[in-house]
C-alpha cells in the first residue's frame, strides 16, 4: 500500500482519496505524484502515442478528482481502481480513433491500397511483428503483447485485465488466427 508521511503520521492513498472528495487540491497532488508515471505509461502501451496518452493522463486525475466518492475499497486498491480506469479510457480512445479513420476509408480507393500492400517479405523482426499487432483490434493486440512480449501467464492477464480466463485465451486465439490470415494475404 503507498502511504507517505506527514507530521509523522503514514497516509494511504485511500486516506489521500477521501480527503480528495472533501476538494483536497493537495491530496489530489500527492496521489498524481505516486500514480501519474504508471498511469501514463499504462496508456502509452495501450495508445503508441505520447502525447495522447499524457492527455488522457491528465483527464483520468480530473475523473479522479470529480469521482472519487465512487471508489470502493472493498473491491480494490486504489491503484487497481486507477488503472482499471486508464485502461478503459484508452481502449475507448482506440475506438474514437478506428470509428473517425474507418468512414473515410474506401475499397475502390487506389491509393490506400498502394498505401497498404501486402507484407512479401518474411517476418523476422520483433519490429515487424509489432507492425503486424496493429491490424488486430486493441483487446486482441494486448492479451498477444502481455502474453508473449510480457510474459505473463493466461491466469495473470485475465486477473490484470478483470476478464474470464476464457475470454481471454478467445482474444489471443482469434489474434492469432487474425495474425496468420494477414501473414498468408503478404505471401
Amino acid at each position: 500500500m503507498n502511504t507517505v508521511e506527514l507530521d509523522g503520521a503514514a497516509i494511504s492513498d485511500e486516506q489521500l482519496l477521501q480527503q480528495v472528495v472533501a476538494h483536497d487540491a493537495s491530496a489530489l497532488q500527492q496521489l498524481y505524484l505516486r500514480h501519474a508515471n504508471a498511469v501514463y505509461a499504462l496508456a502509452n502501451y495501450i495508445l503508441r502515442d505520447n502525447a495522447i496518452a499524457e492527455e488522457l493522463t491528465q483527464e483520468i486525475f480530473l475523473t479522479v478528482w470529480n469521482k472519487a466518492e465512487q471508489y470502493r475499497a472493498e473491491h480494490a486498491r486504489f491503484r487497481t481502481w486507477l488503472l482499471s480506469i486508464t485502461r478503459y479510457r484508452a481502449i475507448d480512445q482506440l475506438r474514437q480513433k478506428r470509428r473517425r479513420i474507418q468512414p473515410s476509408l474506401s475499397l475502390d480507393d487506389t491509393s490506400i491500397a498502394e498505401e497498404q500492400a501486402p507484407i512479401t517479405e518474411p517476418i523476422d523482426t520483433q519490429r515487424e511483428l509489432h507492425l503486424l499487432l496493429r491490424h488486430l483490434p486493441p483487446e486482441q493486440r494486448l492479451a498477444i503483447e502481455l502474453c508473449y512480449f510480457e510474459g505473463y501467464t493466461h491466469e495473470e492477464i485475465a486477473a490484470y485485465l478483470h476478464i474470464p480466463l476464457g475470454t481471454l485465451k478467445s482474444r489471443i486465439l482469434l489474434g492469432l488466427k487474425k495474425l496468420r490470415e494477414i501473414m498468408k494475404e503478404g505471401k
